[in-house]
């Protein structure tokens, strides 16, 4: 008995937001299947079967659309929110191509460094473990320090990067955030089985995006299934889910929901996960969304949240090997943002969607130290708590085919509690380094316009104004881009960006002798240089050449020794800062890609790039994530097996080459035994020569095979996946050799999972 599914969707225009009644769509190779949109745009392709399947849709006036190879399976709804485009040409003088669903990315303001990545992507892509956040670490210009899911865009550093949720912007949404280094986590708290498509942005930004350096990791939740509830159970070495979707009442209103427990703490104690040794996980996470359509609009109610609980023991006397193993930590995590969103259909082509949100992250971090003769002390003890109420809304309108405006505000009203105690010298009373609590705010308007000038001419222009309640400062930023489509299968982009970043609450309330030493620092800022060339190889191969140049000033550093925070990877900072620094980034990202078509995909991608800072007594450095050069190979073939080839089996590789650690040489005359006799007990190292050595150039690999068994109504997938990689965290001393080695997070991972959908 063949096994059938359905594909159901809406159809819109891209720019208003419109429904499109009547757009025909149909699967590739089945045109007299095909089916016509209803009144609000939404379709449904019936018996479908299992397996890749290519939709087109199509509409009078409007550039038909390309969703290839859709993976279509027996236990699940597929479910599509097409977006098209008004076409600008006369329909008698050119003929119109189908544009591919991998062109383009879902924000149409964005014309450089700007990707659509799908949740498909996500969970088929080897290495990636079902996490958005280590699927960007394969795209060009993005570097990460190996074991941890760490974004590093052109050199900057993760904390720089702007997480986005539903529009919103959200603390960092990843596990045992910023333990390992500042922005960075292990694994995504998101789940691939509620995100949906979403973009990646690591050019000159929209004026849309703002309180960002680096990029913009802009994440979407899908809609749940508006027919009938589906269910998932899978169970694996990463965790535990359970995830269920289903329609609300009889008016078209909708759930989707997510739980996982983690088995990281089991792996752990088994030894297959193996993270510098002494470490145990534990983690749960939870995600939502409702979706409810009504007269007035539609309304969502969306949240995700994450609890974590980390420990590093001390170990064994007979087991210490270098300083680091002579002290131990803990550190419970929580983090949660949710929100209500209205969004609703205007005439004359507009739509305004309006969100109250809001955001709580706690840290509970300490940690201690053990001399030789076991004696433990406190070093740090550490509880910081922000509370944010965000108040946003955006306007967008279609004024014509041709010119499309876009305006926005956004408020975030940020309550603070903060407190931070650490020792000055082993065995010496914990000191507040900050305590503070109160009330602040971030307030952001902006406006962003595109106009076709010709119909091979595209030009956007933005104006974003930020300020910063805190300290009163204010930054203007504007957005430009320019796109020139030479061919039918070739175009130019030319985008320019000045963004500003705030620091950590934390950062603002530093305290020395009594005083807060960085209430007025200023927004740390960045203009985005960038130029894209795309060249299409029919539908299914693409090369992109981006060169850029980034310019950052008003940077925090500390005077009288080579810190910025441009380099920084601790999770909060002690130093009284200026806004004296700056910063340059430039290079090339080339990406190469054949799009998943008759069962195989590829892609290359390859960045070489320089990274440098400057320190507040005018001297120029390499940064610490100037690698100089990445490149990622990565590829998959899909085979339809079974009796009546209606199963699936993949395997699917990854290899990642980038240039080494980079870290400060060790102090002049510095010894092991000036160390152990300081009561501070750290290395010292050379502030004259910042990042000047660097380890050698790091070789990263990942494998999966994957089988779905697609049965009446359900489906078995069976995932075997090995990540190995590791990063280097810092330099100490051996303690039995006393040499200076550098000390690895090393990830050796198998993920090994089973999911039932039915």
């Amino acid at each position: 008995m063949s096994v059938a599914q359905v594909i159901r969707g809406s159809v819109a225009d891209a720019a208003s937001g419109e429904p499109l009644p009547t757009a025909v769509v149909f699967v590739v190779g089945q045109e007299d299947k095909g089916v016509s949109t209803d009144f609000d745009g939404n379709f449904v392709l019936a018996n479908v079967g299992v397996g890749r399947q290519t939709v087109m849709a199509r509409f009078v006036g409007y550039e038909p659309v390309v969703l290839k190879e859709i993976m279509v399976s027996a236990g699940k709804e597929t479910q599509l929110q097409i977006l098209m485009t008004e076409s600008v040409s006369k329909l008698d003088e050119v003929v119109v191509a189908a544009k591919v669903n991998k062109q383009l990315p879902l924000n149409t303001m964005a014309a450089t460094g700007a990707r659509m990545f799908s949740v498909e992507e996500t969970s088929r892509f080897a290495g990636g473990a079902s996490d958005p956040a280590r699927l960007a670490s394969s795209f060009a210009g993005v570097g990460s320090n190996g074991a941890t899911n760490g974004i590093s865009i052109h050199g900057c550093s993760p904390s720089m990067l702007l997480w986005r949720v539903e529009g919103v912007e959200v603390p960092n949404p990843n596990h045992f955030a910023d333990i390992t280094g500042a922005g960075a986590g292990v694994f995504s708290s998101l789940s691939s089985l509620v995100l949906g498509n979403s973009d990646f942005i690591t050019g000159a930004a929209p004026a849309e995006y703002g309180n960002t350096i680096s990029g913009v990791f802009d994440m979407k939740m899908r809609t749940g299934n508006n027919s009938h509830r589906e269910t998932a159970v899978q169970v694996g070495t990463l965790g535990i889910d359970l995830s269920s979707e289903g329609p609300i009442g009889q008016n078209g209103a909708t759930y989707l929901a997510n739980y996982r427990y983690s088995t990281m703490g089991l792996a752990s104690q088994m030894g297959f996960l193996d993270m510098a040794g002494g470490q145990l996980m534990a983690y749960q996470d939870l995600n939502f969304k409702f979706n409810i359509p009504t007269a007035a609009g539609t309304f969502s109610i969306w949240g995700t949240g994450l609890i974590d609980n980390y420990e590093s023991k001390l170990k064994d006397r007979e087991d210490w090997e270098t300083l680091w193993d002579m002290g131990s930590s803990e550190a419970d995590q929580y983090m949660a943002a949710g929100g209500v969103s209205h969004r609703i259909q205007l005439g004359r082509g507009g739509w305004l969607k309006s969100t109250v949100a809001g955001t709580f992250k706690r840290d509970e971090l300490s940690s201690s130290d053990c001399d030789t003769l076991l004696r433990v002390t406190p070093l740090l003890a550490s509880t910081d708590v922000s509370r944010d109420l965000i108040f946003d809304v955006v306007y967008q309108r279609k004024v014509s085919p041709r010119y499309t405006v876009q305006a926005g505000l956004n408020h975030r009203h940020m309550r603070y509690d903060l407190d931070l105690a650490s020792c000055q010298t082993i065995g010496a009373q914990l000191i507040p380094v900050y305590k503070a609590d109160g009330l602040t705010g971030l307030t952001r308007a902006f406006t962003s316009h595109k106009v076709a000038i010709t119909d091979r001419l595209t030009a956007t222009a933005g104006l974003g104004v930020v300020w910063f309640n805190l300290n009163n400062d204010v930054c203007v930023e504007p957005r430009a881009s320019l796109t020139w489509t030479a061919t039918p299968a070739s175009s130019v982009a030319f985008g320019y960006s000045l963004n500003s970043r705030k620091e950590k609450d934390c950062v603002y309330f530093v305290r020395v002798d009594g005083e807060d030493v960085n209430r007025d620092l200023e927004l740390t800022k960045a203009h985005h240089f960038m130029v894209s060339y795309s060249r299409r190889f029919g539908d299914d191969m693409l090369l992109k050449l981006e060169p850029y140049f980034t310019w950052l000033y008003d940077v925090p550093v500390e005077v009288g020794s080579s810190f910025s925070v441009i380099n920084n990877d601790n999770f909060y900072l002690d130093q009284a800062l200026t806004s004296d620094g700056k910063g340059r980034n430039f290079g090339l990202d080339v990406t190469c890609e054949h799009y998943l078509s008759y069962g195989y995909y590829w892609m290359g991608t390859a960045s070489v790039f320089k990274s440098e800072y400057r320190d507040a007594a005018g001297l120029w450095h390499q940064t610490r994530y100037n690698r100089s050069f990445i490149a990622n190979a990565l590829g998959g073939k899909e085979w339809m097996v079974g009796r009546e080839k209606r199963n699936v089996f993949g395997i699917n590789g990854r290899l990642t080459l980038q240039g080494g650690d980079r870290y400060t040489p060790l102090a002049p005359g510095a010894s092991f035994e000036q160390v152990m006799a300081d009561d501070k007990r750290e290395v010292p190292y050379d502030e004259d020569h910042p990042f000047t050595l660097k380890t050698d150039a790091q070789l990263s690999y990942a494998f999966s095979l994957k089988m779905t068994i697609n049965k009446q109504r359900t489906a078995h997938h069976f995932i075997v996946e090995y990540l190995h990689t590791k990063g280097g965290v810092g330099r100490t001393f051996d303690l039995r050799t006393h040499e200076l080695v550098t000390q690895y997070v090393q990830l050796n991972f198998p993920n090994i999972a089973y999911r039932f959908e039915f």
